[in-house]
């Protein structure tokens, strides 16, 4: 009998110590390379999640990207996948707040940039009902936009600028130049190989050093102009499934809230910057040219940023947002945890 009760202990026991399986899987697609840091990143948000739920909710990553960049949030909304990223000016019209923090010449520390977006995002926005289909998990920023020249005359004043045929990253990049009345080809970054390699442009303006160099477009790149701060800095956002949000116990989804939103934004942002300056440091050595900008260059671009903001403005207010606050917390949020 003794040793009846012994052994089924010991059972209890084994029981009660092995690892529990996960209850609920989530499927992730993610549309950037196989070999881009924001998945490893990404990978690590994952074991963070599985830790903080006591592997209750596991995330499992698709093979290859299930939407292209511009669909991922309508994806995720139709269930496609569970969890989603997309660049924040493809889904802009749906949500016209949300770029603010990618308006030209405000930042160039990407950690700094994403912290101070979630920041000011949350306390002016996470009540407006933004993201209406889906649930928002996290923010951030991408390191900041130069300017590429494809031969070795350096673009360095607006005559220049204005000379070439650009590729511009799309939403607030592309939306500069037009201001100078500059009509640029733009594609999804991960696509800005093609019209680089063809020769169909002479230049590219809005991306990071990161992003020319994961994005293949450095190969064909001679000189960068650079900028104190940069043209501008993408914005993206992390969402998931409502219906599979709303599944998972109030104890769940508080667990991974905690190691999401400004814990990923800091992430995120902190791998950007490091990135960012080693895909500077491979391209110098490749015997790419690195200039600063003209400050005659520099006040003038800044200039043609103003109608940017006043359509910003003219947005938030249709909103009931007062823009100029908007951009003036997220200045001061910035300005308070940037590095440089």
């Amino acid at each position: 009998m003794i040793r009846h009760i012994v052994r089924y202990a010991l059972i209890s026991l084994a029981i009660a110590a092995a690892p529990a399986h996960a209850e609920t899987k989530l499927l992730f697609s993610i549309f950037f390379p196989p070999n881009h840091f924001i998945r490893q990143v990404m990978h690590e948000w994952a074991a963070d999640v599985e830790k903080a739920t006591d592997n209750r909710v596991k995330i499992e990553f698709s093979a290859a990207s299930m939407a292209p960049p511009p669909q991922q949030m309508s994806a995720v909304h139709s269930g496609v996948f569970d969890i989603g990223i997309t660049a924040n000016p493809f889904i802009k019209n749906k949500l016209p707040l949300i770029e603010f923090s990618s308006l030209p010449w405000l930042v160039s520390d990407a950690e700094a940039a994403s912290v101070a977006y979630w920041r000011t995002y949350q306390k002016n926005l996470a009540g407006k009902q933004q993201f209406k289909d889906v649930q928002l998990l996290s923010l951030f920023n991408s390191a900041g936009g130069q300017l590429f020249s494809l031969d070795d005359t350096p673009i360095n004043s607006v005559d220049e600028l204005k000379k070439r045929k650009l590729w511009a990253l799309p939403g607030e990049a592309a939306g500069l130049l037009k201001n100078l009345g500059i009509s640029p080809v733009t594609t999804p970054a991960v696509k800005i190989s093609e019209p680089v390699s063809r020769g169909v442009v002479e230049g590219y303006y809005g991306i990071s050093p990161e992003g020319a160099l994961s994005f293949k477009a450095a190969p064909y790149t001679k000189v960068i102009t650079w900028f104190p701060r940069s043209a501008t800095s993408t914005s993206f956002s992390v969402f998931i499934n409502k219906g599979k949000w709303g599944k998972l116990s109030k104890k769940d989804q508080k667990a991974i809230l905690a190691v999401s939103g400004e814990k990923l934004a800091a992430q995120v942002g902190k791998a950007y910057e490091k990135s960012a300056a080693d895909a500077l440091n491979k391209m110098k050595a490749s015997g790419i040219k690195v200039i600063d900008a003209d400050p005659g260059f520099y006040a003038a671009l800044q200039k043609a940023a103003d109608p940017s903001f006043k359509r910003f403005n003219a947005v938030a207010a249709k909103s009931g947002i007062d823009g100029d606050a908007l951009v003036a917390q997220f200045r001061k949020e910035y300005l308070e945890l940037a590095r440089h």
